[in-house]
């Protein structure tokens, strides 16, 4: 857990305000609608295997224990992922990062826990539980810069989206369960087929046709129609239970992966305009620029499930908040140039001064 940090009462931006956070909230539960319509099914018709006062009761309680579950805490980050505390020669650039960012946010830096994953990956996360961690290369960066990424991160934070999310989480969390478990039936199922149609010769006769690794083809082929059968008949079996009713949830949760995944990339682009409007925003415009170096062309499918905006729009989105605000970030005007990272800087100063040098000669 971050060191505790001094907090600067100084003014800055405010946060996000309330309605704009509950509208969030609201959002991000509406999106997991589905997941959460068909988790309370299924404890209802658990309870109802012992009658429908049980079922009803069961269900009461699951609905009412989400107020009462204490969500994730920052010790529990690694647990949760791979992560580490800083360690003493990391704490100080980021402990002064952190305090820049949350005085200029006006929120104590005390109440978040910072982390480090060692990767050469550019990245951050910020996860319920005050949870902001960093990539190890993220600190190589000049201090503006890794400022800018934490006040991304802090955006997440502050949109009011971590609780909605913990809420949806555990209201899926029945469908979630029983999504793994027919996963796992699945694929034991897929490798028995798979040895036993190399018992029988199939997987010879795949190869005379010209399949590739015959095995794994039908490993996948039968996890996939097992997954489908296995869906299609619990569908079958909840609209015989409660009715035609429950078809919408059914139909609806074809589609809440591209409702969440649109959902995350709005997000994205809200705790982006919390870094500019923090006064970073030159800087978030040049981390950005860095990672559309090292992005991969993606399909228009595989945008449409994808948690993140393309850079390309996340910087047009910046720059256009840039505009908007027309205000220095803080620490007075800053020059129009985007800003690089520390050892571009550096390079480019030594350059200019060796030119001027040789023009005083």
């Amino acid at each position: 857990m971050a060191r505790p940090m001094h907090m600067d009462s100084s003014a800055g931006p405010h946060p996000p305000r309330r309605p704009a956070r509950i509208r969030t909230t609201l959002v991000t539960l509406l999106v997991s609608l589905p997941s959460m319509v068909l988790g309370g099914l299924l404890v209802f018709a658990v309870g109802a295997l012992f009658g429908s006062t049980p079922a009803l009761g069961l269900t009461v309680f699951w609905l009412v224990a989400a107020l009462f579950v204490p969500g994730p805490t920052g010790d529990m980050a690694p647990r949760i992922f791979p992560v580490r505390r800083p360690r003493p020669e990391e704490q100080g650039a980021l402990g002064s990062a952190w305090h820049n960012v949350t005085r200029a946010a006006g929120v104590r830096a005390v109440d978040y826990s910072l982390w480090v994953e060692d990767t050469d990956h550019l990245n951050a996360l910020a996860a319920p539980g005050r949870i902001v961690a960093i990539t190890s290369v993220a600190l190589r960066l000049g201090a503006r810069e890794l400022e800018a990424i934490l006040a991304h991160e802090l955006g997440h934070h502050l949109g009011g989206d971590q609780r909605a999310r913990m809420l949806s989480y555990w209201y899926a969390l029945p469908l979630t369960l029983l999504r793994r478990i027919l996963r796992r039936i699945a694929w034991r199922f897929a490798v028995f087929v798979a040895h036993a149609a190399h018992v029988v010769g199939a997987v010879g006769a795949l190869r005379l046709f010209g399949v590739r690794k015959p095995l794994d083809t039908i490993a996948i082929v039968v996890a996939v129609a097992t997954r489908v059968g296995f869906v299609l008949a619990l569908a079958v079996a909840a609209v015989l239970h409660f009715g035609a009713l429950v078809a919408l949830p059914l139909a609806a949760i074809l589609l809440e992966p591209f409702a969440e995944r649109a959902q995350r990339r709005r997000g994205e682009l809200d705790a982006d305009r919390t870094a500019v409007d923090l006064g970073y925003g030159a800087e978030m415009r040049a981390v950005l620029e860095l990672w559309s170096q090292r992005a991969e062309p993606r399909g228009r499918f595989a945008r449409l499930l994808d948690s993140h905006p393309e850079i390309a729009t996340r910087i047009e989105a910046v720059e256009a908040r840039m505009r908007d605000i027309h205000t220095p970030p803080p620490g007075g005007p800053r020059s129009a140039h985007p800003p690089r990272f520390a050892s571009a800087r550096r390079f480019i100063d030594g350059r200019t001064g060796e030119r001027s040098r040789r023009r005083d000669r």
